[in-house]
């Protein structure tokens, strides 16, 4: 099936009735028995805190379900699904990336939304309630499948104490291009002795996933494209993404520093709230993360960096929860009950974990408007592209980043790095 890629500009379209909406949406048809299911979901500290917190209140809401949750690595998660998919097992509700769902769909694992529980009248009225494009990852063939907790543009945040030490202003001297990141690296990299204490900017070297979350657009700011709509044809080492890596690699002598980071998939934002990071690309997301942390309210987000500033790329992914095909009728109304409950509340999900539902008029909630840079991360949302989606996007990203890594740590040639990882895909999509 071939899957749209670009995000249309009225992504934030407003539509407040409808949002109120699929917030008060009643289940027609609960069972009355008792029911266990139970939720696999990655761990980020805001969004588990957040997801026990709504657990307990759905207990008061429906007392004959329990639901048990077990928690794990983003960078784990993927694996350990398929893995327990593959043989029958697994959990009622799934949680991944939205670019894994293809693969789920593929493999015949995905039950269909419950309309009823969702009080909708068919799919193409339950996806009317959604930004245009905000259900392209979970719906195929007209049915919808998964819905999205979040969808996240990847806009560049500032460090103000960082700027301010080294004479900077983090409005007037952001920089708009990659250029500029360049030339900020000596202003704003620290080293001391052999050790980078702070770098000007770094990427994600803590996930082959985040990086592809950098390397595709800007691959697509170079004008090309990793992987076709159909996702059967890739364009990994096109000239495009060599002269995407061969920035990036120029990008990293001048700012970064891939030996330093203690990044990881469950805190991926570590460098940053730390202070060893002056400039980083993350999502909304991180605000609250930012706001409780040191950091406090001395950031600035502005736009994702760009080649030709004219001509901007950025890019989008988001997170699903899909209920497993497998399970008895009970379990699977349940489990699309619960979804229901946990979605029903988009500002505070914004407010508390700092996810943005693609669910119409949520940029108009009172939370939105008190959101710090809300404009910008929307903004970036509006140029975006969608993460590749992909049966094979784990082998995908597992083949880019490996080429990324080799040019950063090995001194790889760009293109001789591209050429191997183009190799190792082809051999996948002819599966």
């Amino acid at each position: 099936m071939a899957i749209p890629q670009r995000i249309a500009a009225s992504v934030l379209a407003i539509f407040a009735t409808l949002y109120a909406q699929a917030a008060v949406a009643q289940p027609a048809v609960m069972p009355t028995e008792k029911v266990t299911i139970e939720i696999w979901w990655h761990e980020y500290g805001p969004f588990t805190t957040y997801v026990k917190d709504r657990i307990e209140a759905y207990k008061k809401v429906r007392p004959n379900v329990t639901v048990v949750p077990t928690i794990t690595s983003s960078a784990d998660i993927n694996q350990k699904t398929t893995v327990a998919l593959a043989t029958g097992t697994g959990p009622d509700i799934m949680d991944n990336d939205a670019s894994f769902f293809t693969l789920y769909y593929a493999k015949g694992v995905l039950e269909p939304l419950n309309l009823d529980v969702f009080g909708a009248k068919s799919y193409p009225d339950f996806i009317a309630r959604y930004t245009p494009g905000g259900l392209e990852a979970g719906t195929f063939d007209g049915r919808v499948y998964a819905l999205p907790y979040q969808g996240n543009s990847m806009s560049l945040f500032i460090n103000n104490k960082a700027f301010a030490a080294a004479g900077l202003d983090p409005k007037k001297d952001a920089p708009k291009t990659w250029n500029d990141v360049i030339a900020l690296g000596p202003k704003l990299k620290i080293v001391q002795g052999n050790r980078t204490v702070q770098k000007a900017f770094d990427f994600p070297y803590h996930s082959q996933r985040w990086e592809v979350q950098d390397f595709q657009p800007l691959t697509e700011q170079f004008g090309g494209k990793l992987l076709s709509d159909d996702g059967k044809t890739a364009a990994i080492n096109s000239p495009a993404a060599v002269q995407a890596l061969a920035l990036w690699r120029e990008v990293t002598k001048a700012a970064g520093d891939p030996r330093t980071t203690m990044n990881t998939p469950s805190n991926p934002n570590q460098d940053f709230v730390d202070g060893r990071v002056a400039m980083y690309i993350t999502g909304p997301w991180a605000t609250p993360q930012m706001r409780a942390s040191g950091v406090g309210d001395d950031f600035t987000v502005v736009g994702l960096p760009q080649v030709d500033p004219a001509k901007p790329h950025t890019m989008v992914y988001g997170w699903m929860w899909g209920v497993n095909q497998a399970k008895p009728a009970a379990q699977k109304t349940a489990a699309w009950d619960f979804i229901r409950f946990m979605l029903a509340s988009p500002d505070e999900w914004l407010g508390k974990v700092g996810f943005v539902q693609p669910v119409k008029g949520v940029d108009q909630s009172a939370t939105a408007k008190a959101f710090p840079y809300f404009d910008v991360h929307m903004k970036d949302v509006s140029t975006a592209t969608w993460y590749i989606r992909s049966e094979f996007t784990n082998e995908i990203t597992q083949a880019i980043g490996r080429a990324i890594e080799r040019v950063v740590y090995d001194g790889a040639d760009p293109k001789a790095s591209l050429d191997q990882a183009q190799a190792e895909v082809e051999k996948v999509l002819k599966r």
